[in-house]
């Protein structure tokens, strides 16, 4: 229980649940309104309880996949909250206003933000609270106004109320940040548990949120002995921006990209190559397109430039601890090669560099972001290949020459009309030596690159801006070669049609090298359960971002990566391909990284629900290594 320090008011007692003690209250801590009746069956169904195993307060949901409450009833005890996952397994229970029933939804909660100046943070939901619809933030309120407390805190009769209660107070104090109520007039009392609960506003037409419930002397609270009905409300009048800036996360493609850091020229830090063991910091935000507020993440190609060692690079925030089991990128010595990467800039807008071997110089180029109001939703499909050169299939027969171009069409297939960016995964064949592709839409230019090659065989995930025609530009600049392309999702027009991006910090999800492990055998399969570590249900996810690394070859050939429900046919042979190849690698290659999306489906056998399945398509072993950079939830409407 938090107290105001001044001592004046010291015994004011912030509004936060009690602590769960077995002995005291057994498995919950939920505790209303005092002095009021419970509110009628579904009425404020948007007012929430959440908890995790150290208390309970309110919340109010704001978005259909966030709730706001106060910051206070999500921090450890001492600490100021901190964005990102919580530090304990949260849930939210939302449309049940009677928690006896099971109405409405109960849900993970995901992610936390801070508000940076108030005691309010939202916290995100596993997937959409459906069939509930939020509350809208309301004007602020004015001395000697009504409003209407809601909240499932302690009453005076009850210390774990099953039903939400509502009373009156009236406004008797007005600050920049805060309001003084008091519901004297109706005998209602804030108490412990309502921490977090709406202050509405309940005229004419639907309710409105003017502020959460902050502290309060809790007169007429079971057990309480003070008599003040008076209470201190954080005001979420004017928050509104704040939370549309924190609540979407849309993507934005740019073309033309833009360079973020390059060493060789001094862009976005000093210049020259970078050593052993070094970070190097460079501007994300506010630079090549990219807005410098509202962005939770940014898509960017990173390219490591002739090390003199084998390396890998580790792109990461700014500002945030270097994940330690995680690469981005692996390059070998005198090799240029990129890949893509997700990756949630810093909170001063940077992002981190670590380079593990030798001397490199490293680029890094921008090619769209995930911000709030603009942009499109994410959709995973299941792999599907829609242009290989070798064949003709989606163009004519015949390889990309030096400096030469061609156009495809992504649309019309698995990716609808309409959509504006497309996930794929590019496979370079048959080259003899080093070159980079770029990529644009048709009619545009773009002198930035999406993928660097080397000899041989080289494929990675990229994102691509399609013209309204659905069509774009692969140009190359290296020698000959056969393009093989598979599409892995696609981006919405419509905001309301895809999901938004959840970013992640690196989830490390295997590593099958590790203590002791052994590489994926020969037509091998692995089965990577992505929702468990996050604590998120498998209904809830749709699609994924993942980092695949592949090591230490013993024979050539390919990964694939799908939806784990199955099933999965096999042979005397082993399981049959029932995908398209991703992470293809030559035999004796040291390690290569790329970005994969992949589509997660919620109906099939128990043990794959919310997992992938990797199947090592060669002859040989190989190392797998598998990193989580961010999900989505299925499409609205979606059944699998």
């Amino acid at each position: 229980m938090r107290l105001i320090r001044n001592r004046r008011t010291r015994a004011m007692a912030a509004l936060l649940a009690v602590v769960v003690a077995a002995s005291t209250i057994g498995g919950g801590s939920a505790q209303a309104v005092s002095g009021v009746s419970p509110v009628p069956a579904g009425s404020y169904p948007f007012t929430a309880k959440i908890q995790n195993d150290l208390r309970a307060c309110s919340a109010v949901l704001v978005e259909p996949t966030w709730v706001l409450t106060t910051a206070s009833c999500l921090a450890e005890p001492g600490q100021q909250l901190v964005a990102g996952p919580p530090a304990r397994r949260t849930t939210v229970t939302v449309g049940r206003t009677d928690l006896r029933t099971t109405a409405g939804h109960v849900l993970a909660v995901t992610a936390v933000i801070p508000h940076p100046t108030r005691n309010v943070a939202l916290a995100h939901l596993e997937k959409a609270a459906d069939g509930v619809p939020p509350i809208a933030i309301g004007g602020a309120a004015a001395q000697g106004e009504t409003l209407l407390a809601a909240g499932f805190g302690r009453t005076a009769t009850e210390w774990v109320p099953d039903e939400l209660h509502a009373g009156a107070f009236t406004v008797t104090g007005v600050t920049a940040d805060t309001l003084t109520v008091d519901g004297s007039a109706s005998a209602a009392s804030l108490c412990r548990g309502d921490a977090g609960g709406p202050l509405l506003r309940t005229g004419a037409g639907e309710p409105q949120l003017v502020a959460l419930h902050d502290r309060s002397w809790q007169g007429g609270c079971l057990a309480e002995t003070d008599t003040r009905r008076t209470a201190t409300e954080v005001r979420v009048d004017g928050l509104a921006p704040w939370i549309a800036a924190s609540t979407s996360t849309n993507y934005v493609a740019l073309s033309p990209g833009a360079s973020l850091l390059d060493t060789r020229a001094g862009t976005g830090a000093p210049a020259g190559p970078r050593g052993a063991d070094s970070t190097t910091d460079f501007p994300a935000l506010g630079v090549g397109g990219v807005p410098s507020t509202g962005v939770s993440a940014v898509l960017v190609d990173v390219t490591a430039v002739s090390p003199t060692a084998n390396t890998f690079l580790t792109v990461f925030p700014q500002g945030t601890t270097r994940p330690a089991l995680s690469s981005s990128l692996n390059a070998s010595t005198g090799e240029i090669i990129s890949t893509t990467q997700v990756v949630r800039p810093g909170a001063d807008g940077r992002l981190s560099v670590h380079n593990r071997a030798g001397s490199v110089h490293i680029v890094v180029e921008v090619h769209g972001y995930f911000t709030t109001g603009a942009g499109g939703g994410l959709v995973a499909v299941p792999h599907t290949r829609v242009v290989d050169t070798r064949t003709g299939t989606g163009t004519t027969v015949g390889k990309v020459p030096t400096n030469g171009s061609r156009t495809f069409t992504f649309t019309g297939g698995v990716v609808p009309s309409g959509a504006t960016s497309v996930f794929l995964d590019v496979a370079v064949v048959g080259s003899t030596g080093t070159g980079f592709l770029r990529a644009h839409p048709e009619g545009g230019a773009d002198d930035t690159s999406v993928l660097d090659y080397v000899s041989g065989v080289t494929s990675q995930g990229i994102a691509v801006k399609l013209s309204s025609a659905g069509r774009a530009t692969v140009v190359n600049k290296g020698p000959a070669v056969d393009l093989v392309i598979s599409v892995q999702g696609y981006v919405t027009a419509d905001l309301t049609v895809g999901a938004d991006l959840r970013p992640t910090s690196a989830v490390h999800l295997v590593d099958t090298g590790a203590n002791g492990g052994q590489p994926l055998p020969a037509r091998g399969e692995l089965f990577v359960k992505l929702t468990d570590p996050l604590g998120v249900s498998p209904e809830a996810m749709g699609g994924a971002i993942l980092a695949v690394t592949v090591a230490g070859p013993t024979a050539s050939g390919y990964l694939t990566v799908e939806s784990g429900v199955g099933p999965f046919p096999a042979d005397q042979n082993g399981p049959i391909v029932t995908s398209q190849s991703v992470a293809n690698f030559t035999a004796g290659q040291v390690a290569r990284t790329t970005m994969v999306m992949v589509k997660v489906d919620r109906a099939g056998q128990n043990r794959a629900t919310g997992s992938v399945r990797i199947l090592n398509v060669s002859g040989g072993t190989v190392r797998v290594i598998v990193t989580l950079h961010g999900w989505f939830n299925p499409p609205p409407g979606s059944s699998n």
